[in-house]
């Protein structure tokens, strides 16, 4: 069953001549109901991600700005000039719907659905961190002026935004008019990237996801991968074989040696069979809670994006997953690489002192070293093992002896045979 998101956003933007423009500046200074009721008159967003507003919105709470929940009247006259401004100065207006879905922002505390209550202060702190991480995206965070407004309906809570340069600064271009003539326009598009972000930002905030994913990202860099660790000297035969077999493997310019280089494809499988056997052997507890802290992280964006078969944000909590599986792997490559790397140099320096250099600007590597290396361990290990061996058939043998005395002292007339 197909998810509704719990977010959605739409933005468009118009030229300073469009109607829309005039009309959004016109009722900036107006009372609430009057600009309700004038919504169609300024509202360039007729699709907002769930519904198709025909109507005028319901309620709408009042203009809020960066750093005002609410403003005078006299703020709102200021606030008109500076948009009237930017009108006449060839300032494009960027008008934003962001959509909640009303259910999301019950689950996470946001809004009751039995008594309507919402808190608004959240919201509008949510949007705040939204449109801050979008002007610096897109290099207007000192230029331009924006306000909101948050709007409440029945079926869905959405918030309108719309911002403006006073000053313009974007990029100009040249526009073909019908009547064969053209004029200069500034660009309109914002990066995907940018809004993407944005909406993120504005989840990240309203259900404060910072602790959850700093900790994700703690077992990504710190906890898991091993850092300065001599990954030759681990007890686990099959692990060494695997080391065997990566190095084999690797090519012979080291420049190369890295997890994600195109020259280590048929490489990257072992890396990974490395790691994961690694990590399930010796930090089975942080592998456990990193898969939880995931798991729990996808939930959460597979409510936020949703998981129906249409639009551009199906499959993002998937994503997500997999590329922070593949930043863990790439991790735990890195670091294993790098430690192969530095038993390399080290043991050709030991071997060839005097053409080590040589050596390193020539991109080999020595075919024995680690080799060697290598068959030092397992023989160590071998030992190892053989004594352990005994040491359990010795430790057998006594138990077996135990056991037959005991069933002796059990048998009948033990006492008259003793």
């Amino acid at each position: 069953m197909s998810k509704t998101p719990g977010i959605v956003t739409v933005m468009k933007f118009v030229s300073p001549g469009d109607k829309k423009f005039s009309g959004y500046v016109n009722y900036m200074d107006r009372p609430e109901a009057m600009r309700s009721e004038h919504f169609k008159d300024w509202n360039v967003n007729r699709f907002d991600g769930y519904n198709h507003y025909m109507e005028n919105p319901e309620k709408s709470d009042g203009l809020f700005t960066a750093a005002k929940d609410s403003l005078t009247q006299e703020e709102r006259t200021e606030l008109k000039r500076q948009f009237a401004l930017a009108q006449n100065n060839g300032s494009l207006m960027w008008q934003t719907v962001v959509s909640f879905d009303n259910r999301f922002l019950a689950d996470h505390g946001i809004y009751d659905l039995r008594t309507k209550q919402l808190d608004q202060e959240k919201l509008q702190q949510s949007i705040r961190n939204g449109m801050s991480g979008l002007l610096i995206n897109e290099g207007l965070s000192n230029t331009a002026i924006w306000s909101a407004s948050i709007h409440l309906n029945t079926d869905n809570i959405h918030v309108h935004i719309a911002f403006v340069e006073p000053e313009p600064t974007r990029r100009m271009f040249s526009l073909s008019d019908p009547d064969g003539g053209s004029h200069e326009e500034a660009r309109g598009m914002l990066k995907p990237a940018t809004i993407s972000a944005f909406k993120s930002s504005i989840a990240n905030k309203l259900i404060n996801r910072d602790q959850s994913l700093a900790r994700l990202s703690s077992l990504i860099r710190n906890e898991l991968p091993q850092h300065d660790y001599d990954w030759s000297k681990l007890p686990d035969f099959d692990l060494l074989q695997l080391y065997k077999d990566i190095y084999k493997a690797l090519p012979d310019d080291k420049r190369m040696w890295k997890y994600n280089m195109n020259a280590l494809h048929d490489v990257r499988p072992l890396l990974d069979a490395f790691s994961s056997k690694y990590m399930q052997r010796y930090h089975r507890d942080e592998l456990q809670e990193f898969d939880q802290a995931l798991k729990a992280e996808t939930d959460f964006r597979e409510a936020l994006y949703g998981s129906g078969q249409d639009g551009k944000e199906v499959g993002r909590s998937k994503d997500y997953e997999h590329n922070k599986y593949n930043e863990l792997y790439a991790r735990m490559g890195n670091s294993i690489l790098g430690e192969m790397r530095k038993a390399d140099d080290a043991l050709y320096r030991k071997e060839h002192p005097n053409g080590y250099s040589y050596h390193k600007a020539q991109g080999k590597q020595p075919t024995h070293g680690i080799m060697n290396a290598l068959s030092s361990i397992r023989r160590a290990l071998s030992g190892d093992v053989k004594a352990h061996m005994r040491a359990q058939r010795d430790y057998e043998r006594l138990q077996d002896e135990k056991e037959a005395d005991h069933d002796r002292q059990q048998a009948p007339g033990y006492d008259q045979w003793r």
